[in-house]
């Protein structure tokens, strides 16, 4: 069975140092987990840190005895941006959960031409906090020690974004991505319907990639991860043998 991991940024991961867990883990420990007393679990800091220890529960707090700490080498060995436009909430969570799983560095949503959903306003700040709560759990889940930002940003300002290789996922085009050589990458990933017209050719003159990645239509919420996929499968990420 997985020991159970929590996030608790801005602790001292030291030998013999006890950190008090956050609310909401130890709400989860004690709680939903039902740990007791003396059971092993591990904490990561988002920078790459993770110890383990017992915890203890003492009154309200939940603490871990730190006995050891490592750098465990779980990330990916190329920097990852998912440029994704905006979609329905159900699938935005989805999209954004196995980003964090398939090693993506950041996520930037967009609002694009053809983005049937809105967001704005105090919307807009509620559900970024969500989704920074789907990247921890994430990250929880699946063994990541750093943990990915998120942001939100016009079209037009995701285009200025920098990289090795910058690589627009479409349908109409007619050549698969180059990947050669890069150690960064930009992936951006329409909503229903691909990005408008205007979009793509907005991202050709800013000299980025048109790619489709394969003979089939993906949807949305596949294209970025299969597209996440084979980059860290080019550059060994992901090893078949």
């Amino acid at each position: 069975m997985a020991i159970p991991r929590f996030y608790c940024p801005g602790a001292d991961f030291a030998p013999g140092a006890k950190i008090i867990l956050p609310e909401e883990a130890r709400h989860h420990a004690g709680r939903v987990l039902r740990m007791r007393a003396g059971d092993i679990a591990a904490l990561f800091d988002g920078q790459g840190h993770e110890c383990t220890g017992p915890i203890a529960f003492e009154g309200k707090d939940a603490t871990i005895d730190v006995q050891t700490v490592t750098e465990p080498a779980v990330e990916s060995p190329v920097e990852i941006t998912l440029v994704q436009a905006l979609v329905s909430p159900e699938k935005m969570d989805w999209i954004v959960e196995k980003a964090v799983e398939t090693g993506v560095s950041h996520i930037v949503v967009v609002p694009a031409l053809r983005s049937m959903t809105k967001l704005s306003g105090e919307r807009l700040g509620k559900r970024l906090a969500h989704w920074e709560s789907v990247i921890v759990s994430a990250c929880s889940q699946s063994g990541r020690t750093h943990v990915p930002d998120i942001v939100f940003v016009t079209f037009a300002q995701a285009l200025e974004l920098k990289a090795d290789a910058r690589i627009l996922l479409a349908p109409s085009a007619g050549n698969p991505p180059k990947l050669e050589g890069a150690r960064s990458f930009v992936l951006a990933v329409g909503p229903e319907g691909g990005f408008d017209s205007t979009e793509i050719q907005a991202a050709v003159d800013a000299g980025w990639q048109c790619a489709l990645i394969g003979p089939r239509v993906l949807r949305t919420e596949t294209a970025g991860i299969v597209a996440v996929t084979l980059v860290n499968a080019a550059v060994g990420d992901y090893r078949l043998s």
